[in-house]
């Protein structure tokens, strides 16, 4: 039973944390930071004088209803924190 937990725990943190350093490099700010979605978005191209920029938000939190990966992921770390801590310490 408790090498069951493990291996899920093991496991759900693994996917959690694949997904949390692969979304680390695209965005502009840690994905820890206190930001509700750490994907940011192509907002406008802004031109002014001497060239041109981007302007780029956040994602909005009513985005999870159309794309809820990030919360599935997100969800997938807690867990996998959750119950390996609990199979580590049970096992004591």
């Amino acid at each position: 039973m408790i090498n069951r937990l493990l291996i899920t725990g093991i496991g759900l943190l693994a996917f959690g944390l694949a997904n949390f350093f692969r979304h680390l490099s695209i965005s502009l700010s840690p994905p820890f930071w206190n930001t509700p979605f750490p994907f940011v978005y192509l907002q406008d191209v802004v031109r002014y004088e001497g060239g041109s920029g981007v302007a780029t938000w956040h994602m909005p939190l009513e985005a999870a209803a159309y794309d809820p990966y990030w919360l599935f992921w997100s969800m997938a770390l807690y867990a996998g924190i959750v119950i390996t801590g609990f199979a580590v310490w049970s096992r004591r």
